[in-house]
């Protein structure tokens, strides 16, 4: 996993279909996987990645409306959604803009989105294939010590991406 990314030192890249924005914040030296923050503020299609698999989490913002493949769906706040990388997808943001963590990655890749809420004497260890975002906390306590752990009261979401 990368060291240390700070999103707000990411610039954001348009869309490949030009209806948003992403901030690419890791990818895997072979392409397997990546791992970006997208600024949803309108409604329309998502680009679609043949051939992968697709985890979404919503860390800011209300809910995010998903039609995918026909199907609705409600994506609610730090509630991870997967979908295929294949799917027709449409977003709407029926109450306003979102930030949505994305995880996308090939089929040789088990991925995990998992949000906590550490207390202010927590410790989170991450493992070697484990990544962690902030949510809430780095202006009152969470301290990111290293690529290896986060301390301190805070609401992260913890990324695994395994080999299958």
């Amino acid at each position: 996993m990368p060291p240390i990314v700070r999103s707000d030192e990411v610039p954001p890249r348009p869309w490949g279909n030009g209806g948003g924005t992403t901030r690419e914040l890791a990818t895997a030296d072979d392409g397997a996987w990546r791992i970006s923050l997208a600024d949803v503020d309108r409604d329309g299609p998502f680009s679609t990645f043949p051939g992968r698999h697709r985890l979404l989490t919503v860390v800011d913002g209300p809910v995010l409306g998903l039609e995918v493949d026909g199907e609705t769906h409600v994506v609610e706040p730090h509630r991870p959604f997967a979908f295929s990388g294949d799917a027709a997808v449409v977003a709407s943001v029926p109450e306003g803009a979102v930030r949505a963590l994305n995880v996308i990655a090939s089929p040789d890749v088990d991925s995990f989105v998992t949000v906590l809420e550490l207390g202010r004497t927590s410790v989170l260890p991450l493992a070697g294939d484990q990544a962690a975002y902030v949510l809430k906390g780095t202006d009152a306590g969470c301290l990111v010590t290293g690529p290896g752990e986060v301390a301190g009261r805070c609401t992260v979401a913890v990324i695994t991406l395994q080999r299958s």
